[in-house]
């Protein structure tokens, strides 16, 4: 039986995004999931970050158990940041104990830390395979030289390869995942390609005001509300121009029928190496929304891309490196 294009855009999405499961009750986050599963989106991003405090894991399990989902019935992927202070699978298995499960669809592991070798951190991610952590390797941030690196160690010594790169990807940054380092991963390994931040932490739809809070703030009393969300760094320093091109894509979206979250979604799913879009989404019309998105890029992936052509601003840069064991992040 032929997939219809509504199930095809939604096994486009990847629903998590950093505080969606906090910033939402109990009662909010049980109705989100069961909405999105009812549309055929299974695949939930979970990871935890430093800044939260309700973890996203201990939230997901609490919905999981009331809504009575089988296993099968949802993907979870989990993130490993960089931390020499123990092994990968240690933190994986910590994370599964909270979670009340026996294995992940995936695991994201960052660079290497600084202290250890490209042959121990690749072992390190394989590990968690061999141990049944997980189904399957995948990675974020690194660079492609690196990753290229790791990817042609991997492989020749017969180790799980990871299947996707996350990284940040949207209507206004492309300059790493379009630089030519880049391509030449995807089209010389059968690695594809997740885009996270699409909507630039909600910016692109809208919402100008939000900004970044670092551990700096935190110590000087300077914290986001229940109400707000915090956002990934600005690398490379191209936000102040991203917040001003809002009112220009809100333009061309509606000249076309559609929100700029929805064409700025669409765009992001218009890679040609693309996995899957990683988006946040805190009520039932986001969902429809952006599997919207997602029809949108499936039907007219040529036409979004020359929409947006505008709305391109060099400068993005790939994170610096971060390594909680050493104090960097």
């Amino acid at each position: 039986m032929d997939v219809s294009l509504r199930e095809k855009a939604a096994k486009l999405l990847c629903l998590g995004s950093w505080h969606v499961y906090r910033r939402l009750s109990l009662d909010d986050s049980v109705r989100l999931v069961q909405g999105a599963i009812e549309r055929g989106i299974n695949n939930f991003d979970i990871a935890d970050y430093w800044d939260h405090e309700t973890l996203n894991t201990t939230r997901f399990k609490e919905v999981v158990k009331i809504l009575g989902l089988p296993r099968e019935r949802y993907k979870l992927g989990l993130k490993v940041f960089t931390n020499s202070s123990e092994p990968r699978y240690v933190e994986v298995s910590r994370f599964l104990d909270l979670l009340d499960v026996d294995y992940v669809d995936c695991v994201l592991c960052s660079r290497p830390n600084l202290q250890e070798t490209m042959q121990e951190a690749c072992e390190g991610m394989n590990d968690l395979v061999v141990r049944g952590l997980t189904k399957e390797l995948d990675v974020s941030l690194w660079d492609a030289p690196q990753l290229k690196e790791a990817y042609d160690l991997m492989k020749a010594q017969n180790m799980n390869l990871p299947k996707f790169i996350q990284f940040q990807y949207n209507v206004c940054r492309r300059d790493v995942v379009e630089s030519e380092a880049f391509q030449d991963l995807f089209n010389t390994t059968d690695m594809k390609f997740q885009a996270s931040f699409p909507l630039e932490g909600g910016i692109l739809g809208g919402h100008i005001t939000r900004r970044r809070f670092g551990p700096e703030d935190r110590e000087k009393g300077e914290w986001f509300t229940e109400e707000e969300r915090n956002l990934a760094r600005d690398s490379g320093g191209i936000r102040d121009k991203i917040v001003r091109i809002v009112p220009r894509l809100m333009e061309v979206a509606k000249s076309i029928g559609v929100s700029a979250a929805q064409l700025s979604l669409a765009f992001a799913a218009t890679h040609p190496h693309i996995e899957n879009v990683l988006f946040g989404a805190t009520k039932l019309w986001q969902l429809d929304e952006a599997i919207g998105a997602m029809e949108l890029a499936l039907i007219k992936p040529a036409e979004i891309r020359e929409l947006t052509n505008e709305f391109y601003i060099g400068g993005s840069t790939a994170p610096k490196l971060f390594d909680y064991s050493a104090g960097i992040h």
